[in-house]
């Protein structure tokens, strides 16, 4: 019976001690790419507990993406300067953790390498906190990139497809905050809270708190918002501004608290909300119920809850069909 791997096993590889059937049991363990995760987090605690090990984190990921890169022939073998001087240890551990991820790296995508990948699956919320001490909460069906070298140190790079929250922490350098989203536009902050909604059909932005940048791939020159702020990139990048009442800007967050907010929002945009936060397909038949408005804050967690709770407002019934909820008015 092969033994079972522990993170101790794990540690002692990193501190290149581990013998042929320790090394083996971890190449096996890694063949499974949802542990992967976990052994770039027992990596950081190692590496976090050994005080004089300080590798050159950039030149170890250049020199791993130059290697996944490569069609034909190899590059001459060489170390960075800053490499060259470390311990015959460290050295022995960087080759032997980039071994690892050339191995399975090809298989995960460069991206996994790269960035540490948050997700929610549909009606999904998710709170945390970055390295730089930054707060996010992400909305449903959202993903954010956070590079995994250098976050809060040489770079504070995000990016975001779906939709977040953000209270960005100053840091003593000044250093800047920026989030790319979905649609190339890029938004720059220092300290500030704001959410972001970027999906395909448009990006919004509105600030609460603070001061931030916004640019898009229109070209022009960059926005400056202020609070109470929301604004709109259209498909052609062109950047709308409109100020919002405290009401408003309360709506824009309503999500973390699993609300719907509609203002005079027809049936069909409704529907195509529910898709989007739980993934569901709603079917609306009749044109005239599609496009009848909804007003009011509903309270729900699955679509099924929320169209339960409109239904008696306005006058139609819920019918399943297959994957989907098709709505019928009532006579």
């Amino acid at each position: 019976m092969k033994p079972e791997l522990t993170k101790h096993t794990v540690f002692t590889y990193f501190s290149g001690d581990a013998t042929t059937l320790q090394k083996q049991i971890i190449a096996d363990w890694l063949a499974d790419g949802r542990n992967a995760e976990t052994y770039f987090e027992w990596l950081e605690e190692w590496e976090r507990s050994q005080l004089q090990f300080q590798p050159d984190t950039s030149a170890a990921l250049l020199a791993i993406t130059e290697k996944l890169s490569e069609e034909h022939e190899p590059a001459p073998s060489r170390l960075p300067s800053s490499v060259r001087k470390a311990s015959t240890k460290t050295i022995l551990l960087w080759a032997a953790a980039s071994l690892f991820m050339i191995g399975f790296g090809s298989y995960l995508g460069r991206d996994f390498l790269m960035y540490r990948t948050y997700e929610t699956a549909f009606g999904e919320l998710n709170k945390f906190c970055l390295d730089d001490s930054s707060m996010v909460v992400l909305n449903a069906n959202s993903t954010l990139k956070v590079p995994r070298w250098g976050f809060g140190k040489s770079t504070r790079h995000v990016y975001l497809e779906g939709e977040a929250e953000f209270s960005i922490r100053h840091t003593a350098d000044h250093q800047y905050f920026k989030v790319h989203n979905a649609d190339s536009s890029l938004i720059t902050v220092l300290g500030t809270e704001f959410v972001v909604y970027t999906r395909p059909k448009q990006t919004n932005v509105v600030l609460n708190k603070g001061k931030v940048e916004l640019s898009s791939n229109a070209g022009e020159k960059p926005l400056t918002m202020l609070p109470g702020d929301r604004a709109t990139i259209e498909r052609s990048g062109k950047i709308k501004v409109e100020k919002l009442s405290e009401a408003q800007l309360a709506q824009h967050s309503a999500w973390k608290q699993h609300r719907f907010v509609f203002n005079d929002t027809p049936l069909r945009e409704v529907a195509a909300k529910i898709h989007e936060v739980f993934g569901v397909v709603v079917k609306i038949n009749d044109k005239a119920l599609a496009t009848r408005t909804a007003t009011g804050s509903f309270p729900a967690e699955n679509a099924e809850e929320l169209l339960s709770s409109m239904s008696y407002m306005y006058s139609f019934e819920i019918m399943k069909a297959e994957n989907k909820i098709i709505l019928i008015p009532n006579p």
